[in-house]
């Protein structure tokens, strides 16, 4: 039997992808994933597509809502690339390179003062988003499995991958309510939702929020972990973008050896302007990357040795990641300035290139799609919270990473509308 996809079925094109018989010229329904029509439609293809549409208006866009740093990617960084260039090419290995391993295992020694051993706890990985992806596959139970493990818990405020991957596994999302201070509240899981639950996924800086978790936080998360039997995964895709002090890690807090029930994932895209190049990590449990690496060459998502060798460049040096800190904290410093002369409440926004800010009173019930539109009227993008969950409908989410001059003309406008 054959499966309808429902017609607002969350970003799929409307209708019914048809395969026509050329014997009998009937339409027969392809079947799909039931799961793909209970996804809601990916935010930042929202927010592009109407950035394209005011640009094709001749309007300038300002966009400070999607998180794609816009600097130059360190030539030290090019220069390994392309020097790793090769006149023939060959599959690259899923396990990644020697080197490269060696290289994570070094920096999270050096940034988080733990042991990785690079064949046993690390893997590269196509940027933060593979690994996240495809980690749920390794922990859910099958359907129909007795006692299976069916719950992802996500944040109620996250990226939208987390609760996707799960959705696509035939899982349920868990959202885990955030407190006053925008981290996950750790009593929401109670034994009953323990018992369930596959996965905790924690974020730290926290997207859309900026929050900072505590090692503590960490500690309380992986003493459930321990009690339940689920994992912990930590996305640490922010953790070099710190305005105080560097924030902990979920590696640092763990008291086992091997990191039992705990994966950290992290990426050069942030801290090194590389999102283009597609390369991160996934590290940790050593059964759990055990695991990664029998499954990852079936999947066919191994990442190019030239870019490896770039990655190998920028793990080694963390004076561009000093260097590129400075820049985002002079424009952090001038949108805080703005908020400051305006009245404006910024929430959180400890870590990350974001500020988290709350919608001004005069807005009709402080609804942040509201704000956006407005502020889009002016040719600035916003990202309205309430694209991350419900409990972001009160705020909006600045990404400062256009260059220092852009972000000048974005606090001008700011200044002179509102």
């Amino acid at each position: 039997m054959t499966r309808a996809l429902a017609a607002d079925g969350g970003g799929v094109p409307a209708g019914i992808i048809a395969a026509m018989s050329a014997v009998t010229g009937t339409t027969r329904e392809v079947a799909l994933n039931g799961a793909i029509a209970r996804l809601k439609p990916y935010a930042f293809t929202q927010l592009r597509a109407r950035q394209d549409e005011l640009a094709a208006q001749g309007i300038r866009v300002i966009n400070l809502g999607v998180g794609d740093p816009e600097d130059d990617t360190p030539e030290f960084i090019r220069d390994a690339l392309v020097a790793a260039i090769k006149p023939s090419s060959r599959y690259p290995t899923a396990a990644g390179i020697a080197p490269l391993r060696e290289a994570i295992a070094t920096w999270i020694g050096r940034r988080f003062g733990v042991t990785a051993d690079p064949d046993r706890h690390v893997l590269p990985a196509n940027g933060a988003k593979e690994a996240l992806y495809n980690l749920t596959a390794l922990v859910l139970d099958a359907p129909g499995t007795p006692g299976r493990r069916d719950l992802v818990a996500v944040p109620e405020l996250a990226y939208q991958v987390y609760g996707d991957a799960a959705l696509l596994h035939h899982a349920e999302v868990f959202a885990v309510p955030l407190g006053r201070d925008w981290l996950p509240d750790l009593d929401a899981i109670t034994p009953e939702v323990g018992r369930r639950l596959a996965i905790l996924w924690l974020n730290s800086p926290h997207n859309p929020t900026g929050s900072v978790a505590p090692r503590d936080h960490y500690r309380r998360a992986l003493d459930l972990a321990d009690r339940h039997g689920f994992l912990v995964a930590s996305d640490e895709a922010y953790s070099e973008l710190w305005y105080d002090a560097p924030p902990p890690g979920i590696l640092e807090a763990c008291d086992a050896a091997d990191f039992t029930g705990a994966i950290a994932i992290n990426t050069l895209s942030k801290r090194s302007n590389m999102t283009g190049y597609r390369s991160g990590f996934i590290a940790g449990d050593a059964r759990v990357i055990a695991a990664m690496r029998n499954v990852r060459p079936r999947i066919g998502v191994a990442t190019p040795e030239f870019v490896q060798r770039a990655a190998i460049a920028a793990w080694g040096d963390e004076a561009h990641v000093e260097a590129q800190r400075a820049r985002y904290a002079t424009r952090r410093d001038l949108f805080l300035g703005l908020c400051a002369r305006k009245g404006l409440e910024v929430e959180a926004s400890q870590g990350a290139f974001y500020l988290w800010i709350r919608v001004p009173a005069d807005v009709p019930g402080r609804d942040a799609a509201t704000f956006a539109a407005r502020l889009l009227d002016h040719g600035l993008v916003v990202l309205p919270g309430s694209f991350m969950g419900p409990r972001g409908g009160g705020h909006v989410r600045v990404a400062f990473v256009p260059s220092l001059e852009t972000c000048k003309d974005a606090v001008a406008i700011l200044d002179r509308i509102l």
